[in-house]
C-alpha cells in the first residue's frame, strides 16, 4: 500500500506540474503575441504607439522616429485615432503624464511611476480638445505641445 500511495502521489504531482507548465506556456505565448501586435500601426483601427522617457528635466522622445531623442517633443495626434502611450522612468523620480486641453484641464492621465526603469502605459483616443501634455510633479520642465493632424 505504501508503494501505491507513493505512486498515486507522484502521478498527482506530475499532473499538477504539467498543468501549471502548460498554463504558463499559454499565458506567455499570448503576451508575446500581444506585444508583437501592439507595434503595428496600420490603418485598420489599431492603436498607434508613442514612447517617451521620463526625466525630471523633460520628457524624452523614444518613438516614433519623428520624436526620437527630442526633449519634450511635440506629439502629432489625429482626432479619433487610438493611441498607446508608454513612458519609462529614467531617473527614479515620481512622474505621471497628463493630457490637457487649452485651459490646462486634465483630459487623460497615466498611472504614476517612481521606480527607475518602470514602464507605464496608457491608452486613449485623441480628441480635438487635446493641446498639451505635462508631468503632474514636474510641470515646469516636463511639458510639451500636442499638434492635431488629419494625415495618417
Amino acid at each position: 500500500m505504501s508503494n501505491t500511495s507513493r505512486s498515486r502521489r507522484a502521478v498527482l504531482l506530475s499532473s499538477g506540474t504539467i498543468a501549471i507548465t502548460a498554463l504558463a506556456g499559454c499565458t506567455g505565448g499570448s503576451k508575446e503575441k500581444k506585444n508583437e501586435d501592439s507595434g503595428k500601426n496600420g490603418g485598420d483601427g489599431s492603436q498607434k504607439e508613442i514612447r517617451l522617457g521620463a526625466k525630471k528635466v523633460g520628457w524624452m522622445g523614444r518613438a516614433p522616429d519623428s520624436i526620437k531623442d527630442k526633449k519634450n517633443p511635440t506629439l502629432s495626434l489625429k482626432p479619433g485615432q487610438k493611441y498607446k502611450l508608454t513612458w519609462k522612468n529614467l531617473d527614479g523620480f515620481e512622474h505621471e503624464l497628463l493630457l490637457l486641453d487649452k485651459n490646462g484641464e486634465e483630459l487623460e492621465k497615466s498611472d504614476e511611476g517612481e521606480e527607475k526603469g518602470k514602464t507605464v502605459t496608457m491608452t486613449f483616443t485623441a480628441s480635438e480638445k487635446m493641446t498639451k501634455y505635462k508631468c503632474e510633479y514636474h510641470p515646469k520642465t516636463m511639458r510639451g505641445q500636442i499638434k492635431l493632424t488629419n494625415s495618417k
